[in-house]
């Protein structure tokens, strides 16, 4: 499932058919209300936040464009307390751990099941 705005871009029929190729629902938060998607605001304060830390620790000037990316690829490849997974393992079935999981969509499945528990 992906909860996003009326990003054009994400609109598009290219990307409609392989949301649905993958068995990907997509649902559109209304406009103008950052609130109607709590869980996207707080994955992007903690992104905000690795960022000012990383700068601030950095003593060589590098990109903040970079250093966004490295933030982003590392939370990315960090386990989800709740899930039990790691987001880019449940986008696109990269294992980045050291234990190789064994069906991607029943993970996902079950990574579904552990959010819903916890909210």
């Amino acid at each position: 499932m992906i909860i996003t705005d009326q990003y054009p871009g994400i609109n598009s029929k290219e990307f409609k058919n392989f949301l649905e190729e993958q068995e990907v629902k997509l649902i559109f938060t209304a406009l103008n209300a950052p609130f109607s998607n709590g869980l996207n605001e707080r994955l992007n304060q903690t992104i905000v936040n690795k960022i000012r830390c990383k700068i601030n620790e950095t003593k060589g000037k590098k990109a903040w464009t970079t250093t966004a990316r490295d933030c982003v690829d590392k939370y990315n490849i960090t386990e989800h307390s709740v899930t039990g997974f790691t987001p880019k393992y449940l986008l696109d079935g990269t294992d980045t751990s050291l234990l190789p999981e064994e069906d991607w969509k029943k993970d996902r499945k079950q990574a579904l099941q552990n959010t819903i528990k916890i909210t």
